[in-house]
């Protein structure tokens, strides 16, 4: 489908009135702004000079990785062909792979201030904005397109508001492939799992921030809060979960292979898949969720009772937690949690006594090839440094 204005015109007219009321259009939106607001980043870079855990051994894992090579070459491709299973994979893994290097690489340049890591970010940024012409095809083709296009805006936004090395031609052209090379991926969400479709609003919404763009920005949030209800179960939604909006459960399934475990408070739509499935899903509804409220827009508030269930059912589980694992259900470590688990325990004085248990032992999560990218290092025990509305908050 082509991004047209008559397309963006029909989308426009699609936004719920409540979002319309938190969406203003005439709102700036805030820079840098994508999961990270200056003053956070300044903590950050405050916190690795300093030695202060968790940042210190999460900085110094980012360092280690090959993601952080300065002599990281991309391999950019004029179209993404990503078939089930991965097969076929033309330019899938490349590109998220170079997306988490593009983001890595800008990590790095904002902490140490060595401008060759700004640089490379750039070279690898305009790499694909100069080369992808044939967006994303087959059929994870439009799953590839959110989880990369989670990720590359967060890069640009670091590396667009604190260095002054990235042409504006580069910018305007690297603008130009979210619009045309991932939005219309993106756009129609999905009728299949949870963690598909929150990644679509993920990208959406982060997308919207990086080109200014508040029809993008709320066709995000409006995804979000469609599949967010349907995606984390909670008693009070009745004997069922809480339908997708498309109305299709047949594609998003809660049981595995047959096998259904009884619907508990924070049981996640694929737990009984995988827990790395599961997760994606809910790390992709609280970076959407963060990158938001950076923009003043709580999501957090209207869902915090589902994602708060979620952290707990899964961390019972969980060493040193002792919960039974109930039958046919795998739980595991996941490199994910901390951004959900700042906001609510260290911004609002949430306890999660489960959670505060499983945190320690997941230090430092490092940079999972689809999303989910080096959460301890941005925002292990950060609180709400840049948040005034929450300045009060412990």
């Amino acid at each position: 489908m082509r991004f047209t204005p008559l397309l963006l015109g029909l989308v426009a007219c699609a936004i719920s009135v409540a979002s319309a009321k938190t969406d203003n259009s005439r709102v700036p939106f805030n820079h840098p702004g994508i999961l990270l607001n200056r003053p956070q980043l300044d903590l950050i870079k405050q916190r690795v000079a300093d030695g202060i855990e968790p940042q210190k051994t999460a900085f110094a894992a980012l360092l280690a990785s090959p993601l952080a090579d300065l002599t990281y070459t991309p391999s950019p491709r004029a179209t993404v062909e990503c078939g089930p299973n991965s097969k076929p994979d033309l330019g899938c893994k490349d590109e998220r792979r170079d997306a988490t290097a593009a983001y890595t690489q800008a990590l790095a340049w904002h902490i140490t201030g060595n401008e060759k890591y700004a640089r490379n970010a750039i070279r690898i940024m305009n790499a694909w904005a100069s080369t992808l012409t044939g967006g994303h095809t087959n059929e994870n083709g439009p799953v590839q397109a959110a989880w990369t296009a989670s990720v590359w805006p967060r890069a640009a936004e670091i590396i667009r508001y604190t260095s002054p090395f990235w042409a504006k031609e580069d910018i305007a052209r690297f603008s130009q492939m979210l619009a045309t090379q991932y939005v219309p991926s993106l756009i129609d969400g999905s009728d299949e799992n949870g963690n598909k479709e929150l990644a679509m609003s993920e990208a959406l919404i982060a997308i919207g921030v990086f080109n200014d763009h508040r029809i993008t920005f709320a066709h995000g949030v409006k995804m979000w809060r469609g599949r967010t209800p349907a995606t984390i179960y909670l008693t009070t939604d009745g004997p069922s979960p809480v339908l997708p909006p498309n109305g299709l459960q047949k594609t998003a399934q809660w049981s595995n292979k047959g096998k259904q475990t009884p619907f508990v408070d924070g049981l996640l739509q694929e737990t009984m898949r995988d827990p790395h499935h599961a997760n994606m899903a809910f790390a992709s509804l609280v970076n959407a969720a963060e990158t938001a409220l950076l923009q003043g827009v709580d999501l957090y508030a209207e869902q915090g009772k589902r994602i708060v269930a979620a952290m707990e059912y899964q961390a019972q589980f969980l060493a040193p937690n002792t919960t039974p694992v109930p039958a046919n259900i795998e739980f595991s470590l996941q490199p994910t949690w901390e951004i959900a688990y700042n906001h609510f325990h260290t911004r609002l004085g949430v306890a999660l006594p489960k959670m505060a248990k499983v945190i320690p032992t997941n230090r430092p999560t490092k940079a999972d090839l689809n999303h989910l990218v080096w959460e301890t290092l941005t925002h292990g025990d950060v609180g709400a440094v840049g948040l005034p509305s929450l300045a009060g908050a412990r």
